[in-house]
């Protein structure tokens, strides 16, 4: 009798390091104009948006990982992004204090370096939880 192997072969994608590694220019150039359209003063309703949707996908991903140090920046940006939401409504600018700036750029940091590290399968399944969020209204979108 033959035997047979339990191996079967699962599609192959680049770690995230490779994926990222293609395009990291532009997308880091992104995620840091981001947070400085904050400190310009030039900040829309769109970018606190996807600084909302990074901050989401981390805290997905994170959980799902089970990353202390990851869960705790996700955590302590609740102050930064309440305060922009707050000072949005009384002002209806986007603007921060300097605290608030410096915890935009680790957070912008953190992540750019977090995600580095992780596999894309990780990065599409949060981006995939995340937009389920949205299309049931689990997530409110704008400032």
């Amino acid at each position: 009798m033959k035997k047979r192997s339990t191996y079967r072969p699962r599609p192959a994608t680049p770690p995230m390091l490779v994926n990222r590694g293609l395009i990291d220019a532009d997308l880091e150039l992104r995620e840091r104009m981001i947070v400085e359209a904050f400190a310009g003063g030039w900040a829309t309703a769109q970018h606190f948006d996807e600084l909302a949707d990074m901050r989401n996908v981390l805290a997905l991903a994170a959980a799902y990982k089970d990353d202390p140090a990851a869960l705790a920046l996700c955590d302590a940006m609740r102050i930064p992004m309440g305060n922009l939401r707050d000072r949005h409504a009384r002002t209806g600018r986007l603007g921060v204090t300097g605290d608030e700036l410096q915890m935009l750029r680790t957070f912008a940091e953190f992540y750019r370096d977090w995600w580095l590290r992780q596999p894309v399968a990780l990065y599409l399944s949060a981006c995939d939880e995340l937009n389920r969020a949205h299309q049931i209204g689990a997530i409110k979108e704008a400032a």
